[in-house]
């Protein structure tokens, strides 16, 4: 029996770290759509704590890509880059320029080997929660230079005619005391919330037939 591969590269948040449930955005997405199409589509999720761009790049190569061909690849990915330390106007843990050049490098790639590709933005983080102390000293994030990230990937994915999901206007004006487990982590709610995003995206690019 043919069925389609939904693939996902992406961080700690992809990868579904505080749902209740273990089973993250991606997991629920796939249940839902498992649910309504029995035996339609197969799911591995490639994401791992504390990836960036650069990672999920050589992640694409070393373990998306060989194994069985994806019909569809997520990429859910950038947080990380922005990362600032141990003050709040360190430089962030990757350049702009160095962004721009990986997302270019995989989605290069990534073009090349897969058909379909969805791209969602980087959704706000918690501000009031911000800094995160650690022992080596803090760790910072900005929403605005999630927002100016958000546009960055956004330009890079109209250039190669590539869906980019923008969520960030929408998430900011929500209560995310009730959708985050910390200052950046989904809980079950929030991951649930995605997941349905997701498919909606999905149902409405007609990926789901």
């Amino acid at each position: 029996m043919s069925y389609k591969v939904i693939a996902a590269l992406g961080d700690s948040i992809t990868n579904g770290y505080w749902d209740e449930t273990f089973a993250g955005w991606f997991g629920r997405m796939a249940a839902r759509i498992s649910a309504a199409r029995p035996q339609a589509f197969g799911f591995y999720n490639l994401s791992q704590d504390g990836d960036r761009i650069c990672d999920a790049y050589h992640r694409l190569g070393a373990e998306l890509l060989t194994r069985y061909p994806a019909d569809i690849l997520i990429i859910a990915i950038g947080v990380n880059d922005l990362l600032r330390g141990p003050d709040s106007d360190s430089p962030t843990d990757l350049s702009p320029h160095l962004r721009a050049e990986y997302w270019n490098r995989l989605l290069d790639i990534a073009q090349k080997n897969i058909k379909n590709i969805i791209v969602l933005d980087i959704l706000p983080i918690r501000e009031e929660l911000i800094p995160i102390e650690e022992s080596d000293g803090n760790m910072w994030w900005h929403n605005a230079d999630i927002a100016e990230y958000n546009d960055l990937i956004a330009k890079i994915c109209r250039e190669r005619k590539i869906p980019f999901v923008r969520r960030y206007d929408a998430w900011a004006t929500r209560d995310l005391s009730k959708l985050y487990a910390d200052d950046a982590h989904p809980n079950g709610a929030g991951h649930q919330m995605i997941a349905d995003e997701v498919v909606a995206e999905l149902e409405k690019l007609k990926l789901l037939n």
